[in-house]
């Protein structure tokens, strides 16, 4: 697998009245891979794809964001938007880092204590759009 297939392996899974868009920005760096819009809020999502977990455990899992997508994860965070970076792996696992845990090193033993199937993703991404006032998953 690899982010394409992850990206549309959720969007497969959420329900066809959740609009999603799969953002492709030609003219402006750092905008994120998709947004996702309920009768509740709008998320925007970051998605990224580690093919090989580190081999030690205390190795941070390089999620390489870059410069640019950082600043607008972060700016759009403190505008009060929702916003998240997902972290799929080889083993069909993710991580949600939200609250700007994406500008910080993540051990790969915190990596895996974190991650969840992908159907979660596909929760979490409802509960944020549906019900934003309860998360059922803990984010990282």
């Amino acid at each position: 697998m690899n982010e394409h297939g992850f990206v549309k392996s959720v969007h497969k899974k959420l329900p066809t009245d959740l609009y999603k868009w799969k953002i492709h920005d030609s003219y402006t760096n750092g905008v994120p891979d998709a947004m996702y819009a309920g009768n509740k809020s709008i998320l925007f999502v970051e998605y990224k794809y580690v093919p090989k977990l580190p081999s030690k455990a205390s190795t941070p899992v390089k999620v390489n964001l870059s410069g640019l997508q950082t600043q607008w994860l972060n700016n759009f965070y403190d505008l009060g938007h929702n916003v998240a970076v997902i972290v799929g792996t080889e083993n069909r696992q993710a991580v949600v880092l939200q609250h700007k845990t994406w500008s910080s090193p993540l051990p790969k033993e915190t990596f895996e204590k974190n991650c969840v199937p992908f159907q979660e993703i596909t929760t979490f991404i409802l509960e944020v759009c549906t019900s934003p006032k309860k998360c059922i998953m803990k984010a990282v």
